[in-house]
């Protein structure tokens, strides 16, 4: 369920981007370091909208080898700003606190309203509009229960890391059998947001990108799905100036 936002965030503008799928390999690392210069260039706080790692099974991924030089390029990037946020995904919701020590990176809740421009913007994973899809919501709510997290904590890494990387072929595999109805998003849970005050809901997770108007009595609004940062290096702006849609080949051209 998407619950009511608490507060918003008032900034000057700022880059969107969601499903990086980081799993160590040089090519999608040289997209994220694309991404934090363009951040940085810009002076433009970047909104990371989950999925940024493939897989992440807690406070002692960190010491994977996998992610040393992902982590060490958003240390870097933090100490030097705009800030950056993750709002976690359904492949790193483990990431927490040791994470933001160690990278300066700021963890946020399920869900996130900004303002810029004058447009209140709701930012998620997008996972929760995904209401047909019963299963796997059944899934989400044991994964991020107590006892697996605490499982997550205790266990050998070696040990967590297998089943992480287990539960994350099965979920591959399980996907390719679920309809398109099933794996869409809720447009009634979308509505509903989107009455709260909101102008934009922006989401990634479906890998479907799209950008849609939805009308009601009183108002509407508009309903964004970025297309996956891995495919592509898709990137989000917005600004004084308006949105803009960009992909990192020809964001970053000198």
């Amino acid at each position: 369920m998407i619950t009511a936002h608490i507060g918003v965030e008032r900034v000057d503008r700022c880059l969107l981007a969601a499903d990086l799928h980081l799993a160590g390999d040089e090519a999608p690392r040289e997209r994220l370091r694309q991404l934090l210069a363009l951040s940085r260039g810009e002076n433009a706080p970047l909104f990371l909208l989950g999925d940024v790692f493939h897989y992440w099974f807690g406070r002692r991924h960190l010491s994977l080898p996998t992610v040393r030089r992902e982590v060490h390029l958003l240390r870097a990037a933090t100490a030097l700003g705009p800030p950056i946020t993750i709002i976690p995904g359904n492949r790193d919701f483990l990431l927490d606190a040791a994470f933001t020590a160690e990278t300066g990176v700021r963890i946020a809740p399920d869900t996130l309203v900004i303002e810029v421009a004058g447009e209140r913007i709701h930012l998620s994973h997008g996972d929760l509009f995904g209401l047909a899809d019963v299963r796997y919501q059944r899934m989400r709510r044991v994964l991020r229960s107590a006892p697996v997290r605490w499982c997550a904590r205790s266990l050998p890494t070696g040990v967590v890391d297998a089943i992480a990387r287990r539960l994350r072929r099965h979920s591959e595999t399980v996907v390719q059998s679920k309809s398109a109805e099933t794996l869409a998003p809720d447009r009634q849970a979308v509505l509903a947001v989107l009455r709260t005050a909101i102008d934009v809901v922006v989401c990634g997770h479906f890998h479907q990108a799209s950008d849609e108007r939805f009308s009601y009595a009183d108002g509407g609004g508009r309903f964004r799905i970025l297309e996956p940062f891995e495919e592509r290096g898709y990137v989000l702006s917005a600004g004084p100036e308006g949105w803009r849609e960009r992909r990192l080949a020809e964001a970053t051209a000198p």
